[in-house]
């Protein structure tokens, strides 16, 4: 898709260039050395020289260049890490000879680098951070056939580039196959099998007493609870813990932009898969899409996780938690959330390991981390620890191996 439109100047600028100046005063020193010594021949040069740089400003003012500009695409919407390029066509309607002109696109830095060109300007863009963009306008520089004056003229043309979070590649379908969470279920299945498929598993602290399924329990001799699966409309609920104070870390490389791009990456994974995905953070439910929802979230002025786990309330299926630092003080509100679901996974990330040694948060609260992590994982939910070098997929595979092998 593309989009074409004639300049529109909006902006203007004009100034001598070195040469303009060195002339002009160049051409004053001559005027006073001449008059100074009665050398009127002199003086006339010098006044030349002076005329000669104003002259070139008028130039550049009357007789700049008339263009058409096109944009190809005039939207771009691109994930984090992808690259793509801004091209801009440079079309000549008259005005000064096209070579006396230059032209650039105006670029955020966290894009990529304007280029001048004298006619097409492609531009690399290579987007540093998630977000919403605006590139454009398109700067036009007319210099003079002598180079003495210059001017900038802004062609009000601007587009749109979005940069969604970046979204990682978690591997084929049957690899999601565990008790209570696999996507290979088919609707041939669940019209042989039912719609509620009754299964058991080993209760885990938080479980309701109304789902212990006495007879597995009379069975094996320990106790077991039912769980339900919804095999024709399968559901999952995820918590993306935006608190700005359990996060550390500048730029793509912090913990919270680790967290979206999972929560991205997890959410397309499941969704491919069937599943029907709805992602709170510590603010509540996000509505609408949800890469447009993630492409503006931000850190949260919030301190605890229980407007989230509020907002999951009525949500059925299994829970998935991207968590930051956690206090043991988080540890009763992820209960609340795992409790009556067929599972409970989460992703913690330790934020020191996202800074530097000198940013990190004093060895008392690293302590209380590792306790509540291991205070989540009595709790019953599948608990794998992230660190900075850890990749997502590997995160992921490495949590859907941990949530099979308990319930072996």
């Amino acid at each position: 898709m593309s989009t074409a439109a004639t300049s529109s100047v909006t902006v203007r600028r004009g100034l001598l260039t070195s040469r303009g100046r060195a002339v002009g005063i160049v051409g004053i020193m001559l005027v006073t050395i001449g008059l100074s010594i009665d050398q009127r021949s002199l003086a006339r040069i010098g006044i030349l020289l002076v005329l000669l740089p104003l002259l070139a400003m008028v130039v550049v003012a009357w007789l700049r260049p008339r263009v058409h500009i096109t944009r190809d695409p005039v939207a771009i919407r691109m994930p984090l890490g992808s690259q793509t390029c801004d091209v801009v066509t440079v079309e000549r309607r008259g005005g000064l000879p096209l070579g006396a002109a230059q032209f650039t696109d105006t670029i955020p830095s966290s894009l990529g680098q304007p280029q001048w060109s004298a006619a097409t300007i492609q531009t690399p863009l290579i987007p540093t951070t998630r977000g919403r963009f605006a590139i454009g306008p398109v700067v036009m520089r007319t210099v003079d056939p002598f180079g003495m004056a210059c001017r900038h003229s802004n062609l009000g043309h601007v587009a749109e580039v979005v940069v969604t979070p970046r979204i990682v590649d978690l591997g084929a379908s049957d690899e999601l196959g565990s008790p209570g969470f696999d996507t290979r279920l088919s609707a041939t299945d669940a019209g042989r099998r039912g719609a509620d498929d009754a299964m058991v598993r080993d209760w885990h602290t938080g479980d309701s007493v109304r789902r212990i399924h006495w007879r597995s329990t009379a069975h094996r001799g320990e106790l077991m609870v039912r769980r339900e699966e919804q095999a024709w409309n399968p559901s999952v609920v995820m918590v993306l813990d935006s608190r700005a104070q359990r996060h550390a870390g500048t730029g793509p490389d912090a913990s919270f932009e680790w967290a979206v791009s999972a929560v991205a990456s997890i959410a397309t994974r499941l969704t491919s898969a069937g599943y029907t995905t709805q992602v709170c953070d510590s603010a509540g439910l996000l509505e609408g899409d949800l890469l447009d929802s993630l492409i503006d979230e931000p850190l949260r002025p919030e301190t605890t996780l229980t407007k989230a786990v509020k907002s999951c309330q009525g949500i059925d299926g299994p829970a998935i938690a991207i968590l930051g630092r956690l206090e043991t003080a988080d540890i009763d509100p992820l209960m609340d959330l795992r409790r009556d679901r067929v599972a409970g996974l989460a992703l913690v990330l330790d934020p020191d390991t996202f800074t530097a040694r000198r940013f990190r948060g004093p060895l008392k609260q690293a302590d209380e981390h590792t306790h509540a992590v291991a205070q989540l994982a009595d709790a019953g939910w599948t608990v794998v620890p992230v660190k900075s070098h850890t990749a997502i997929d590997s995160a992921w595979q490495n949590l859907l191996q941990t949530a099979r092998m308990a319930t072996l």
